[in-house]
């Protein structure tokens, strides 16, 4: 896609009522400006026009190349300054066995449209902007 195809799609989804439609290395992708809250707005992605449960739980091609990954820490505040406190040594065993205290989640929604953009184009070889209703 050409800066001047970013740029539309980028004003297309300030709309409620304006899907993009592209094609990422074969995939039917519509991005979709969705309404998540009662002030709150995201991008929605749907790969042939759905989206899947399974993709989220599931490693797969679609939640790598479409969904943002969330980490999310085990400990609270609290919790991480006393674990500051311990031996290096202890540290660095309770983070290998409690997998640095972090899991990870992913989502289709997306709060930034530049985040998205950078993530189809580093995970994506050829995307084509297919259409902008």
């Amino acid at each position: 896609m050409t800066k001047e195809e970013w740029k539309r799609a980028e004003e297309a989804l300030k709309n409620f009522f304006s899907p993009v439609r592209l094609k990422a290395d074969g995939y039917d992708v519509t991005l979709i400006l969705e309404r998540v809250g009662i002030y709150k707005n995201m991008i929605m992605v749907y790969v042939g026009g759905q989206f899947q449960g399974k993709w989220l739980s599931e490693d797969c091609e679609e939640r790598r190349r479409f969904c943002v990954r969330k980490a999310h820490s085990l400990l609270n505040a609290k919790e991480k300054a006393s674990f500051k406190k311990l031996p290096k040594r202890t540290q660095k065993e309770l983070a290998k066995e409690h997998h640095n205290f972090e899991y990870e989640s992913y989502s289709p929604q997306w709060s930034s449209f530049g985040a998205l953009k950078r993530h189809l184009i580093s995970n994506n070889k050829n995307i084509e902007l297919i259409k902008i209703s």
